[in-house]
């Protein structure tokens, strides 16, 4: 009779635990301290922006965690082709979600619909614009070095800086001027701030890492490429509800917002002003005299008043 009291008292002992337990996780889960992860395959391009915009989406939604690995595009191709990981892929511009797609990667891909945001260009020069740059034939002067992307090293600006050259007839002159090849568009903007080139094509979002130290100019609209930056689910998605979720933040009002905020273009059709605004806002930076509102430097008045909180381009050496 004590053993089967004993066991009756043990067994519900045992319940009691279980059920507390499970207590614990549901109430963990709930406030977000188990929360379900995505893994999100990007373009180390957006790392700036896509970093802010995990934030926020987990804010709205605190049971996911976004867990975002960056890497070059190409590669990144290569990596899903062959270890079939991820939840969602938003490479540096549609070609790679292309070569996904042919690689058998992409559950679906709406090319009007799926598009987050877009790559604008300009020309930056070193602060002065010692040789006095003010167009793209500029770029085949005699005397000017130029800065170009390196294609076979997965540097995609580098496909455009040739395009656009080509469209400009004048791709032989710009070659014999290149006396960089770089790796990654980061690298075209550190030459251009330490005075080793005199030009480079870069998209605004680079542009605006290096505003203290170089000057922008417009792309002319005849030879400015806009590049779709699409984000789509991966065909292997483990959680492709939730992963759902994200892509529908990231395409919503909010998680354009971010991009712009970043100096990504959302709309095409205002992609010069965007520009203007992007100049304007890097003599905002060059001069703490001038306010920081919608008047003197459009969308970006919170990106630079984040700047100069940080004391990152005002105080500092600027963006190593």
């Amino acid at each position: 009779m004590k053993k089967s009291l004993l066991k009756n008292c043990t067994c519900h002992h045992t319940v009691i635990v279980l059920v507390a337990l499970l207590s614990v996780f549901l109430h963990h889960d709930a406030r977000g301290e188990n929360p379900k992860h995505l893994l999100f395959q990007a373009g180390a391009g957006h790392q700036a922006a896509l970093d802010e915009i995990a934030e926020a989406f987990q804010r709205h939604h605190p049971g996911l965690r976004v867990d975002v690995s960056y890497n070059r595009s190409g590669f990144l191709v290569e990596d899903l082709a062959a270890s079939k990981k991820g939840d969602l892929f938003m490479p540096g511009g549609e070609y790679y979600i292309l070569q996904a797609r042919g690689k058998g990667c992409i559950a679906a891909y709406d090319s009007a619909a799926d598009i987050a945001a877009y790559f604008v260009p300009v020309i930056i020069t070193p602060r002065g614009n010692p040789k006095k740059i003010r167009s793209i034939a500029d770029f085949a002067r005699d005397g000017v070095r130029i800065g170009m992307g390196d294609p076979s090293k997965d540097c995609s600006i580098g496909l455009w800086h040739e395009k656009t050259f080509e469209k400009a007839g004048i791709l032989g002159k710009v070659k014999n001027n290149t006396v960089l090849s770089a790796k990654c568009i980061s690298e075209l903007g550190v030459a251009c701030r330490e005075k080793k080139i005199d030009a480079a094509i870069v998209w605004m979002n680079a542009a605006m890492l290096f505003l203290r130290d170089v000057d922008i100019l417009p792309v002319e609209p005849e030879y400015r490429f806009v590049v779709k930056l699409p984000i789509v689910i991966l065909k292997f998605s483990k959680n492709p509800k939730e992963a759902g979720v994200l892509k529908k933040f990231i395409l919503s009002g909010e998680g354009k917002a971010i991009f712009h905020d970043h100096a990504y273009c959302i709309d095409p059709a205002n992609a010069g002003a965007d520009i203007e605004w992007l100049v304007k806002a890097r003599e905002a930076v060059v001069d703490p005299s001038i306010p920081v509102t919608e008047k003197t430097v459009g969308p970006f008045v919170r990106e630079i008043e984040r700047l100069r909180r940080a004391g990152a381009l005002i105080h500092g050496a600027g963006p190593r």
